[in-house]
């Protein structure tokens, strides 16, 4: 170890470097993984909740109502159908707008919002959103769905909003792996480079120690010994931007996304990450300096 903090101090700028790019690594590898694990939280939070929406007209009976759920049950792309009665959508509407007195119509000339002006209705669960348009289609069919002034069936589903969604996680994550992908590449490469240029410099050292009877393990420890130190720094260094990234985006982030995402974050999550960087951080830099070592010491043969 005192021959690795030795070979530190004598080229420091390498030393920088190499923790410089490991750092910088493990940071985007540490906001990818929370970016990509939050992105299908959210998306998770908009495919179990009621995803269309099919308003019912009056009058209908509760044969219709259960030859209609019956029928949405057989269709695999269907995870769950509620009936929602008019005065479960009163309930509804009360708590969406609070105790606002004008959305009550308290205080307006309209009255006040009883459970006959609202339509009862059925809300669909899709397994996911390629069913959309078979469930859609399902309920196109039925006689008790209300039909609109321009003569289509009142269905309400957020089609587009859950694909452009989907769409945006999947770019984020291909993306995402791209660059980790590349940017692991690059701290191997730099820290081979690194070890080889100091392996090279010692050569006559340890051509010496060879001609002793030195094993090549002890010639390239403390080589290996040098890059743990530097995955273990740029590690360190890389979750400290990780969590000082997320310390400073907590009061833009709770008001939009705070009711599907918890904020603060918990710190286990942080202890977790900070753990999964460290060992990542250490496979990287020892593999790295494995293979520029052995390779030198087999090539001096």
């Amino acid at each position: 170890m005192n021959t690795a903090l030795k070979n530190i101090r004598r080229s420091p700028y390498q030393a920088l470097s190499a923790i410089f790019i490991v750092s910088l690594t493990l940071f985007i590898i540490g906001i990818f993984s929370l970016v990509t694990f939050a992105s299908q939280d959210i998306l998770n939070n908009f495919e179990t909740k009621p995803q269309i929406i099919a308003y019912l007209k009056d009058g209908h009976t509760t044969e219709q109502v259960g030859g209609l759920l019956s029928t949405l049950q057989k269709n695999p792309g269907v995870k769950k159908a509620v009936y929602v009665s008019k005065n479960d959508a009163l309930e509804l509407y009360k708590k969406s707008v609070g105790n606002d007195p004008v959305l009550l119509g308290t205080v307006t000339d309209w009255g006040i919002v009883t459970a006959d002006i609202l339509p009862a209705s059925v809300e669909i669960t899709a397994t996911n959103p390629n069913s959309f348009k078979s469930i859609a289609a399902t309920l196109e069919k039925s006689d008790i769905v209300s039909i609109t002034p321009q003569g289509n069936k009142e269905i309400d589903y957020p089609q587009d909003v859950i694909t452009e969604l989907t769409k945006w996680t999947n770019a984020i994550r291909m993306g995402g792996l791209v660059l980790v992908l590349s940017l692991t590449l690059v701290s191997i490469l730099t820290i081979m480079t690194i070890i080889s240029m100091k392996i090279s410099s010692r050569r006559f050292e340890i051509s010496t120690f060879k001609l002793l009877g030195a094993k090549n393990f002890y010639i390239i420890k403390p080589y290996l010994q040098e890059s743990l130190i530097y995955g273990l720094a740029g590690s360190v260094i890389g979750w400290l931007g990780c969590f000082v990234a997320i310390l400073y985006s907590t009061p833009f982030l709770a008001p939009r996304i705070g009711t599907i995402i918890t904020f603060p974050i918990p710190y286990l999550v942080f202890v977790i990450l900070f753990g999964a960087l460290v060992i990542l951080g250490l496979i990287i830099s020892f593999l790295s300096s494995l293979f520029a070592a052995s390779r030198f010491v087999n090539r001096s043969k």
